[in-house]
């Protein structure tokens, strides 16, 4: 009796929270990340090749993941060459996460 149990709360828990996390691609589904994050919805993450972004952006408060092509192929050049750049006027900071470059922002 509790087999059936069980598998009837698994299918019930699957129908209740489906998982349907989205891979948004920048440049290729949306121009810029700030508008790729704008598409997001929690859960999503959020692709970035490599290049210099300039852009502020925000999350929102968005439970998502911004990430280089590192999580693709685990090749740390593209922590290096994924650059968001907020060319603010106030003073710089560089912050290197671990998959994408922030720079005066």
């Amino acid at each position: 009796m509790k087999v059936p149990a069980i598998i009837t709360t698994f299918f019930v828990a699957i129908a209740l929270f489906p998982v349907s996390a989205t891979i948004i691609n920048v440049p290729d589904d949306y121009p810029t990340i700030q508008e790729g994050i704008d598409a997001s919805a929690d859960g999503d993450t959020v692709l970035v090749a490599d290049g210099q972004y300039y852009e502020r952006i925000s999350f929102y408060g968005k439970g998502i993941l911004l990430t280089s092509e590192f999580i693709i192929d685990s090749d740390t050049l593209h922590i290096q060459n994924t650059i968001i750049d907020a060319d603010t006027s106030e003073i710089g900071v560089v912050d290197t996460g671990s998959v994408v470059c922030f720079v005066n922002g």
